[in-house]
């Protein structure tokens, strides 16, 4: 029987506050985040890739958890950034990204996956996590930044 601070993966039981149960709900409330953005965003292009990067992200909670069977993640979303590259123009210029619902979304789930990234990290410092987990999260946020300029064609830009 499980204690109220413990939590079970498939590696088996775990302290709540673990660096690994805290990758795990990062990674949970980023997917939380993602899927709040596809429902608020307004182009049927980036609810599609929302919800590809939803399924993404189970596989990669279940890696984290101990599943040893990961599958080509990062192929998927490497091709999804190629596919959103060319469909925006980068800025030279820091920008405000949160423009409405949908692009305040976005931003939000890209800077919850940033935070899972980091916890990831720990656990690849730590010998418990492949380097390609770090990079697929690595890639989420940057093709989360990619579909908030998508979503939002024009920004205010930032002065100093």
């Amino acid at each position: 029987m499980l204690k109220p601070f413990e939590t079970s993966t498939l590696s088996g039981k775990v302290w709540k506050d673990s660096i690994l149960a805290e990758t795990l709900g990062s990674v949970d409330e980023a997917n939380a985040f993602i899927g709040l953005a596809r429902v608020l965003s307004r182009k049927d292009e980036v609810k599609a890739a929302l919800k590809d990067l939803q399924l993404i992200l189970f596989r990669v909670c279940a890696v984290i958890a101990g599943d040893k069977n990961p599958d080509n993640e990062l192929d998927k979303i490497l091709s999804m950034v190629e596919s959103f590259e060319g469909k925006v123009e980068k800025p030279n210029c820091f920008l405000i990204l949160e423009k409405d619902e949908g692009t305040s979304a976005l931003s939000v789930a890209r800077a919850v996956v940033r935070r899972a990234e980091r916890r990831a990290i720990s656990l690849y410092r730590n010998g418990l996590l492949s380097e390609k987990i770090v990079e697929v999260l690595n890639k989420i946020s940057y093709l989360l930044y990619l579909l908030i300029l998508y979503e939002g064609e024009s920004f205010e830009e930032v002065k100093f």
